[in-house]
């Protein structure tokens, strides 16, 4: 009997002594497996966090690893079109519509002219106003009509044409004179300023039967003449482009019929100058 209590003592002994040593010395798999949990559990909200860029190759605003400077034509995208006019305090232009095709787009996007409203899209022609859905900012999608009848202004702009040429010319200058009245129903008290269409390079005129610089001028003859000198004006600024050829510098446009941005900012500032002087002359 004593035996016995003897064996079952020193068996006690024995499995304490097991127990304390894989206390002490062992591992602690689930504590582990814990910690592993938790701090993954950390990256993965830490990922959702991070703001996510649009493009893939963006650095975020830390990173050091890139020393590449910005192209010429990128830093006229970025700085250009937001370069304030030098003579913007003379004129306000918050009661401005421009109303034009890819050109006038070309004026809105560069130009650096604040306020003023822009209906304006490729393609636009005296032929399709009417029917064109545009997107305005602060106004919205809207037609042309929708615009007129919501808003009021005090000047409006139409350069419209080079999409024209090539359709009979008295019936242009007739849809012309349409256009210009219908305004006037809407907005008796604006004044009226059409812009003459700008010529292409001399190249594109040379090798072009329908859009070329003598059936430019010869639109921009007939536009001019709409004019009244009282509420109707025409303004040119191919005064200020125009070379040797009276024609658009090659080096002022990329593909012989639009501006580069940073001359969209002279034009803009040609335009206000101008108005100004309209202005500061008693003409309206």
């Amino acid at each position: 009997m004593r035996r016995t209590n003897l064996i079952t003592l020193l068996s006690m002994v024995i499995l304490l002594t097991v127990a304390t040593v894989l206390i002490f010395f062992g591992e602690k798999p689930s504590v582990r497996a814990g910690t592993e949990k938790y701090n993954n559990t950390l990256q993965n909200d830490n990922t959702k966090e991070m703001p996510v860029s649009a493009d893939k190759n963006t650095e975020t605003a830390d990173s050091t690893d890139t020393d590449t400077e910005p192209s010429e034509s990128d830093a006229v995208n970025l700085t250009e079109n937001k370069t304030p006019l030098t003579d913007s305090s003379e004129i306000s232009m918050d009661d401005a519509l421009f109303i034009g095709d890819s050109r006038t787009v070309a004026l809105s996007e560069y130009s650096g002219i604040e306020g003023a409203d822009f209906f304006a899209e490729i393609g636009m022609s005296v032929y399709n106003i009417y029917k064109k859905s545009v997107s305005v900012p602060s106004v919205g999608k809207v037609t042309l009509k929708e615009l007129l009848n919501n808003k009021k202004y005090g000047k409006i702009y139409i350069m419209l044409g080079i999409n024209e040429i090539g359709y009979k010319f008295d019936k242009t200058i007739a849809k012309y004179s349409e256009l210009i009245k219908f305004i006037q129903e809407k907005q008796s008290d604006a004044v009226i300023i059409i812009q003459a269409n700008l010529h292409v390079t001399k190249s594109r005129s040379d090798g072009d039967k329908i859009i070329n610089n003598n059936a430019i001028n010869e639109l921009n003859a007939g536009l001019a003449e709409l004019a009244d000198g009282k509420n109707i004006f025409y303004i040119d600024a191919n005064a200020i482009f125009d070379d040797e050829n009276g024609a658009l510098p090659a080096d002022k446009s990329e593909d012989n019929v639009h501006l580069y941005a940073k001359y969209c900012i002279q034009w803009g500032e040609w335009i206000v100058s101008q108005t100004a002087s309209l202005i500061r002359e008693g003409r309206f």
